[in-house]
């Protein structure tokens, strides 16, 4: 069976990558484009439109136009953060899945508005580093009990920073700054890697120069029953992590009961100690599963299985995780230590 997609929004950089993904399954077929603001999407939109050689009547600057005249089984959408529960209660509408890329919403109310419009139909969160060999082969680890029971999670995550200049990553309104950026990455994997485990209380602070209006770092301090953990965001990097590893290097340190997990070490994928051995050792990723290997073949596996997604892919995972994100902003707002947001 072939699947039909609609790739929707290009206010995130990473529909380009979701979209080519679906064009090489041999399952799945883009059967529509739609941006209502190409103009905020720095030429990815006719980007798509290009590789794609989709004809005219298939590129759409309306989503409901778009949605009724190509009858999709699933949207794929990029739309800046503020944006997400609106356009998802728009495809709602259409009776068809969705895909939104990370992080889940601008907030826990928006989280629950997209969790209820989409409680009867496939719902997705794309995290980019969700088909990421490394990360699941981490999370196998610590099922296995290779470190023991894990104790303390430091993750620190960012970029070099995206130009100012008309960019919606620098408007607070619209889910911009570090924090919005990737504190979701930290917050949503420490949990998977943690079995669920939420923090009883977080405090954060953040800082935002004179000559913008978000921050470009950001430090929040978890409380759990036995310990803490901390998780790092900066648009500070010498360089994008993507094109050359920067110094210090973005990535978890898991600390367990018997041993410790980094992915931050130069020269190899993921390094472990144990008592066992002190000295450490480096572990290869074990191959991806199938489902797992892009964004494309996640969803056509849940469409083909009628599953629904699990850990990171799954909404109501990321709701809970995103706990964290919303008590660290109100944190910051605040300048005190808060109880962990319902």
């Amino acid at each position: 069976m072939t699947w039909r997609f609609v790739g929707a929004n290009f206010d995130q950089m990473h529909m380009n990558t979701n979209l080519e993904w679906l064009a090489d399954h041999p399952d799945c077929e883009v059967v529509a484009l739609c941006d209502e603001e190409p103009e905020t999407s720095t030429g990815s939109f006719e980007r798509a439109v290009s590789d794609l050689d989709l004809p005219d009547d298939r590129v759409y600057d309306d989503l409901d136009r778009c949605l009724e005249a190509s009858a999709p089984d699933v949207v794929v959408g990029c739309p800046r953060n503020s944006l997400h529960a609106e356009f998802v209660e728009r495809v709602a509408a259409y009776d068809v899945g969705v895909a939104i890329e990370k992080p889940l919403a601008h907030s826990l109310e928006d989280a629950d508005r997209m969790l209820e419009a989409m409680a009867d139909d496939l719902f997705v969160v794309n995290w980019p580093v969700a088909w990421d060999p490394v990360k699941h082969e981490v999370k196998r680890l610590v099922e296995e009990g290779t470190i023991g029971e894990i104790i303390e999670v430091q993750y620190y995550g960012g970029n070099a920073g995206a130009p100012p200049e008309g960019s919606w990553f620098y408007d607070p309104d619209a889910g911009g700054g570090s924090m919005a950026d990737y504190l979701g990455y930290g917050a949503t994997f420490s949990t998977w890697f943690r079995g669920g485990e939420l923090p009883k209380a977080v405090y954060a602070d953040a800082y935002v120069p004179e000559d913008l209006a978000v921050d470009v770092q950001s430090s929040t301090s978890c409380r759990y029953e036995e310990g803490l953990s901390t998780l790092q965001t900066t648009w500070r990097l010498l360089t994008n992590p993507w094109e050359i590893q920067p110094q210090p290097a973005k990535g978890y340190e898991l600390v367990g009961s018997e041993g410790a997990i980094s992915t931050r070490e130069r020269g190899v994928p993921i390094r472990v100690t144990t008592e066992e051995r002190p000295e450490g050792y480096a572990v290869e990723p074990a191959p991806l599963e199938a489902r797992y290997e892009t964004l494309a073949t996640y969803l056509v596996h849940c469409l083909e299985t009628d599953s629904e997604p699990q850990g990171p892919a799954d909404p109501a995972f990321c709701r809970e995780a995103q706990r964290i994100v919303e008590t660290a902003r109100r944190s910051v707002e605040r300048g005190e230590r808060l109880a962990l947001a319902e």
